[in-house]
């Protein structure tokens, strides 16, 4: 019998650091040094500079100067190559311009909470085609799909993933509602839930309203549907009408197509 030498594997720890430092990549305005990523991560500067060097080696990091690293071009391959993997980014596209269609004026999107971010699989509005994938962030506190499935989950479990949210992107204040903690972002939603549907007025800006309510997919991450625009465009029970009605097309979409 021939022994075959071992395969050495990556341990755990060094794979979840090489994805920390890749993500702090992504996340950052600017190029940042081993230095400060090694800051940041908790690593010694060493063990930075080698995870920088492997992710720069596989095509997912790069040199901007003698000490500062950015993501690479193999960021953008693998999450293009990965979308289309997931149902949600092509199976209820008919259903998402049905309800541009019947909310003119308006955007709708169909977004999941991945921790303490939205991530946006479909955003349309009427006349045009829908817009496939958009992960850039968003602050929680700002966004109606966001609120609406966070009130869903313990109380505790939200009031982290909103502070997490601050501490990602800042707590603006933008329209003469937006609530001015954490504490009141959930408060203010609860209270303006009604019929399953979560709409904002004035806290993105002044005169705007976000609306969103959530769709009933067994099997995926919680998933909500919004409708957002000019609250002079659409009376409150028409958005309502518009949510309900949006969610019946999308579940009957992935249904009938999963089959």
């Amino acid at each position: 019998m021939t022994d075959h030498p071992s395969v050495p594997s990556a341990s755990p720890n060094a794979l979840a650091n090489g994805l920390r430092v890749l993500q702090l990549l992504v996340d950052a305005d600017a190029p940042l040094s081993a230095t400060e990523i090694a800051r940041r991560v908790g690593l010694h500067q060493s063990s930075a500079s080698r995870i920088l060097a492997t992710l720069a080696d596989a095509g997912f990091a790069r040199k901007t100067g003698p000490r500062s690293f950015a993501p690479d071009f193999g960021v953008l391959s693998l999450g293009a190559a990965a979308v289309d993997k997931f149902d949600l980014a092509h199976r209820p596209r008919a259903a998402m311009q049905a309800v541009a269609d019947r909310a003119v004026g308006h955007t709708v999107a169909l977004s999941i909470l991945w921790r303490d971010q939205v991530i946006y699989f479909l955003r349309s509005s009427s006349r045009t085609e829908p817009r496939l994938f958009d992960a850039e962030g968003w602050p929680l506190h700002l966004s109606a799909p966001g609120m609406r499935l966070l009130l869903d989950l313990p109380e505790g479990d939200a009031l982290t993933l909103l502070d997490k949210s601050r501490q990602r992107f800042g707590w603006a204040e933008p329209g003469p509602a937006a609530p001015g903690s954490a504490r009141e972002a959930l408060d203010q939603a609860r209270a303006a839930l009604d019929h399953d549907c979560l709409l904002l007025d004035d806290w993105q800006a002044p005169g705007q309203r976000a609306a969103a309510i959530t769709v009933d997919l067994p099997g995926h991450a919680p998933v909500a549907l919004s409708v957002a625009g000019r609250s002079d465009l659409l009376d409150p029970d028409t958005v309502r009408l518009v949510l309900h009605a949006g969610r019946r097309d999308v579940e009957a979409a992935m249904n009938q197509q999963s089959h």
